[in-house]
């Protein structure tokens, strides 16, 4: 299985993580966009692909909440 089907296949998981921390469908996603580069750009393939990825996803969006708290901003929305 190529790298990108392997992370296709778990492209939910990380958009539900990075949603549940962020609350921005629009910021979960560049979350998600961002692990994946990551993850490409990783020289050896990880020994779990679900936990490096979900771990990556997860430090992306606590940073991500970080800098909006820098910034003062809040996401206003649905």
């Amino acid at each position: 299985m190529s790298r990108t089907e392997e992370f296709e296949e778990r492209r939910p998981l990380l958009f539900s993580i990075a949603y549940r921390i962020l609350g921005s469908v629009s910021e979960a996603e560049d979350a998600v966009q961002e692990a994946w580069l990551r993850f490409e750009a990783a020289a050896t393939p990880p020994d779990s692909i679900k936990a490096y990825l979900a771990a990556v996803v997860t430090r992306i969006s606590i940073n991500v909440l970080r800098s909006a708290r820098v910034r003062r901003e809040e996401y206003v929305g649905p």
